[in-house]
C-alpha cells in the first residue's frame, strides 16, 4: 500500500490531527470532532484509523484511561506539509513551480509581508544548502 494515497476521508481525519497537533484517542476525536460529522460512530473512526496506521500515517502514541477503560492514542507519522508536497511532486509539479505560483498570488494580492516571510524562508533553505555543501 502507498503511504500518501488517501481517501478523502483518511485525508479529512489526517487533516484533523494535524490541527489538533497533539496524541488524540477515538474518544478524543469524536469529543473535538465539528458538528458536521457528528454521525460518525466509534466503530468508523476505528475502522478509519486502522487504514492509516496500515498505510502507516498514523502510529500508536500511548494509552489514555478514561475511568475503567484504556484507549490507544494517534499521532500522524509525517507533517502536512510533507503530505501535500508528496502529491504534488507525484503530480509532476515542482517545488519551484509552487513557489513561483504562490509569489505570483502574493504579489497579486498585494501581500508585502508574506512575500518578504517567502524570501526569508527561501534564502534560509539556501543557505542550509550551502552549509551542508561546504561540509560534504
Amino acid at each position: 500500500m502507498e503511504r500518501f494515497v488517501l481517501s478523502r476521508t483518511e485525508e479529512k481525519v489526517m487533516t484533523f490531527l494535524w490541527e489538533q497537533g497533539k496524541p488524540l484517542s477515538v474518544p478524543e476525536m469524536l469529543e473535538l470532532w465539528d458538528h458536521t460529522n457528528k454521525t460518525w460512530t466509534v466503530n468508523y473512526m476505528r475502522a478509519i484509523l486502522r487504514s492509516l496506521e496500515e498505510k502507516e500515517a498514523v502510529r500508536f502514541h500511548d494509552l489514555n484511561r478514561r475511568g475503567s477503560q484504556y484507549a490507544r492514542r494517534f499521532i500522524p507519522t509525517y507533517s502536512k506539509q510533507e503530505y501535500y508536497t508528496e502529491l504534488a511532486k507525484r503530480s509532476g509539479v515542482s517545488i519551484s513551480d509552487i513557489v513561483r505560483v504562490e509569489a505570483v498570488a502574493m504579489t497579486q494580492k498585494g501581500d508585502k509581508d508574506g512575500m518578504d516571510d517567502l524570501i526569508r524562508q527561501l534564502e534560509a533553505i539556501i543557505e542550509e544548502y550551502r552549509v551542508k555543501d561546504d561540509n560534504t
